[in-house]
């Protein structure tokens, strides 16, 4: 007997216990007798549902966290062993669950079906003399009561009387251990359940630590990703762009989505989805014995016209009919060809463009680097008159119906600035964000829709240059020296105001026409700041105070940490930036939710029950 199963035992001691007292009472009750054990009755009562309900809770807090299933959970609290109590499966759950603590918790449980076993015998449960004084019915008059109190049973029920008056003592030490017994019950199960929580606090902990890390050295990454794909394109195909989906990225593992396009020469634009997955040696030599595996599988030839028995597994000592299956006619012969998946996966891609040309959902080989490999994936390949996507200025100045939500809004505002921290100072973002390369594409089955929550970026790589040109001069080919550091931030910072309202960009706010335009560059860009930290001031009002520490951070309140320690402006920035903006995401998703539940709610509630609309709309406030 499994210890689940003495805890199911211990749950069902306890109405048996009960029980006994009240049907005592209606016997002494009836005898006349009840009023000298009243005092004594009603503690021992008491005791026992407190500790019954004491245990019936310590119960279904051990299960709930193990059965999905409330109705299973019911099952077991109102049927004390019971069969579900024997399932294996309960069992090693809770040994899961309790982990170190399982067997003092098992050895408890055992001590308390020992104090259930003491406590029925002081109430004398199995007492024949007072269990047949329970069946007899009431006497219908008072000489027939005294008369009972005076025959053989009703002097084995007077002497129990005088036991129970009694034993007080002998109860209340039942009862405190039986106390003692639960206390230590839930102590065992609330330090098993604080360590667990411990563990997991400190796993996740562990596990968003080396994501932050992660995330702050994704710049790295891609820029050995974009130097691999500069190598490798070697095509002179006309209007070729890379465009990098944006992400605000959750993972350890380097994995990239860039989407090529380019025109092919019947005017059609050929995009092609790629996936773009970091891998190490390690990965390279698993493919290859995957690979060998699949090699060295030998494949043999069906014996055809053969007449094969089914035989029967199950054996026994009487005859057995064997039928014979014929086939009408021999299988005809397959033959099977393996595409080189080993050549594409095991081989450097050394051009590009036609490494591209593999089917969807083929891996066209790795992109070589110092220490890892970088594995290519198509995932989908279309064809279409035009690439059909919208610009993040056209969203911000309105040129776009309908406007978007506010969740999405600020869905776009946390993957920019995610995208921000980890591509900026690589080839993909060597500056900030213009607002014409930002595109979101159209969704495939709907082109008239366009998918707000997968922003890309746009980037050229370089052309080959042709073996008969003549090589350029390196001190021409330096490229211009990017603008400070915080101008980059300032910039971040008006992009997330204007997604903050939806009205427009900077320049059609009032609080820009307060400024001078600028005579030139430099100067319209310091007008532009004067101008966002005026409109900054209203951010709290509309979106809440993370949002606007997200929006003070870059508009100025980054200047002391990357002024003091430079190399530690992504981690500043992640806590100060994109944690806020991800609260403020999360809480309009949440908000949006339960928008949503309280239309099903007002559908499914009719106008001839507005009690029932009133409850539904407080269990939803509730859950908010």
């Amino acid at each position: 007997m499994s210890g689940f199963e003495v805890a199911g035992i211990v749950l069902g001691a306890f109405p048996i216990a009960i029980s006994a007292l009240e049907r005592y009472r209606e016997v002494a009750t009836r005898l006349g007798l009840f009023f000298q054990i009243r005092l004594e009755y009603k503690k021992a009562f008491d005791s026992l549902k407190i500790h019954q309900l004491t245990f019936t809770r310590h119960l279904r807090q051990l299960l709930l966290p193990l059965i999905v299933d409330d109705d299973k959970v019911a099952i077991l609290l109102a049927d004390p062993g019971g069969p579900s109590w024997k399932e294996q499966a309960v069992a090693e759950l809770l040994e899961r669950r309790l982990q170190d603590s399982f067997p003092l918790y098992m050895s408890c449980i055992m001590g308390l079906q020992q104090v259930m076993e003491d406590i029925n015998r002081e109430l004398a449960v199995g007492s024949e003399a007072v269990q047949d004084m329970i069946k007899v019915p009431r006497p219908s008059t008072s000489t027939a009561g005294l008369k009972s109190i005076l025959n053989k049973d009703g002097r084995s029920f007077q002497r129990y009387r005088l036991k129970f008056s009694n034993g007080a003592t002998v109860r209340e030490r039942l009862f405190n251990e039986l106390c003692n017994r639960n206390d230590t019950l839930e102590k065992l199960l609330d330090s098993s359940d604080k360590d667990a929580q411990l563990v997991q606090a400190r796993l996740v902990a562990t596990r968003a630590a080396a994501i932050d890390v992660t995330i702050c050295k994704f710049w790295i990454q891609a820029r050995k990703v974009w130097k691999a794909l500069s190598a490798v394109w070697k095509c002179q195909c006309p209007h070729h762009e890379a465009r990098l989906l944006l992400q605000h990225r959750t993972s350890k593992r380097f994995e990239v989505q860039i989407m090529f396009t380019k025109l092919s020469p019947s005017s059609q634009w050929e995009i092609c989805k790629t996936r773009i997955a970091e891998g190490d040696d390690v990965m390279r030599t698993n493919i290859q014995q995957s690979l060998s595996l699949v090699d060295n599988i030998p494949i043999r030839q069906a014996r055809q016209g053969a007449n094969a028995p089914f035989k029967s597994a199950l054996k026994g000592k009487s005859s057995t009919t064997t039928t014979s299956i014929t086939l009408p006619k021999p299988l005809p012969n397959i033959s099977i060809t393996f595409a080189n998946i080993g050549t594409s996966i095991t081989q450097p891609i050394t051009n590009l463009c036609t490494a591209l040309e593999q089917p969807a959902g083929s891996c066209c080989g790795f992109l070589p680097d110092e220490d890892r490999h970088y594995y290519v994936y198509t995932i989908n390949r279309q064809q279409a008159k035009a690439a059909p996507s919208i610009s993040l200025a056209e969203i911000l100045k309105g040129e776009v119906q309908p406007q978007p939500t506010r969740t999405q809004r600020y869905t776009i505002s946390l993957i920019l600035a995610s995208s921000f921290l980890q591509l900026l100072e690589s080839p993909w973002l060597p500056t900030s964000f213009d607002r014409k390369d930002v595109s979101f594409p159209s969704d495939p089955d709907n082109p008239n829709i366009f998918l707000l929550d997968q922003p890309h970026i746009t980037r050229h790589l370089p052309l080959p240059t042709p073996a008969t040109s003549t090589p350029p001069d390196p001190l021409n080919q330096q490229p211009p020296p990017p603008p400070p550091f915080t101008d980059a931030l300032d910039n971040l910072g008006i992009i997330l105001l204007e997604l903050c309202f939806g009205k427009g960009t900077l320049d059609q706010q009032p609080h820009r026409q307060r400024w001078p335009p600028g005579q030139n560059e430099r100067e319209r860009a310091v007008f532009d700041v004067m101008a966002a930290r005026d409109w900054q001031c209203h951010v709290g009002e509309e979106a809440g105070s993370d949002y606007a520490e997200a929006v003070g951070w870059c508009l100025g309140g980054n200047r002391s940490a990357v002024s003091s320690l430079p190399e530690r402006w992504r981690q500043d920035m992640l806590a100060k930036v994109i944690e806020p903006l991800r609260r403020c995401r999360d809480y309009c998703v949440l908000r949006q939710f339960t928008s949503s539940l309280y239309f099903t709610l007002d559908s499914l509630s009719t106008p001839h029950s507005p009690e029932l609309k009133q409850t539904d709309r407080q269990a939803v406030d509730k859950a908010r």
